[in-house]
């Protein structure tokens, strides 16, 4: 009796899609790449300017161009690095979406679903997660007035699920001279 030949293993679909490379998606957050002087503002509840300090922005791509990670150092007066939050972003084509992570140096990680879409030359980011006090937190975070040497940012926030919104804190960012 002949043997049957062995069937050819299938590639799994995500399998797949890694060895594409790179979607066209991916390059939504270019404008990000580089390296960046920061002005930020932080608000009170009221919406009144609460304190303003500058930062450091440095983001580069890494797995070929299918992520993006990112580090945000803000700094003291002096200007030395008092704070540090880096990001971890990829585009998912199953999800349509960017899916990120982030984590701030020497702090407790925050369990977050933290989501973003490119639209109408803005990246739009949603977060929802839980504070010290085990309360949801919503944020919302946008990109825009998107140059290719500055970009503007906003962060609001919503304790109400998403009732009410304050903004939290601004920045623009001016491209590091090389």
């Amino acid at each position: 009796m002949p043997s049957s030949p062995t069937p050819v293993p299938q590639i799994p679909p995500e399998v797949v899609r890694y060895m594409k490379g790179a979607t066209a998606q991916s390059r939504q957050f270019d404008f990000l790449i580089g390296d960046w002087d920061v002005v930020t503002t932080r608000f009170k509840d009221d919406g009144t300017a609460l304190f303003q300090y500058k930062a450091k922005w440095e983001a580069k791509y890494v797995n070929d161009g299918r992520m993006i990670i990112d580090d945000f150092r803000a700094c003291g007066p002096s200007g030395e690095a008092i704070s540090s939050f880096v990001t971890l972003r990829t585009y998912s084509e199953t999800t349509q979406r960017w899916e990120m992570q982030g984590l701030a140096a020497l702090q407790p990680a925050a369990a977050t679903e933290w989501y973003g879409v490119w639209q109408d030359g803005e990246m739009l980011l949603d977060a929802c997660g839980k504070n010290a006090d085990g309360k949801t937190i919503r944020n919302k975070i946008r990109f825009f007035e998107i140059q290719k040497d500055r970009f503007a940012w906003s962060s609001k926030t919503s304790r109400d699920e998403g009732i009410s919104w304050v903004l939290t804190a601004s920045l623009v960012a001016v491209r590091t001279p090389s």
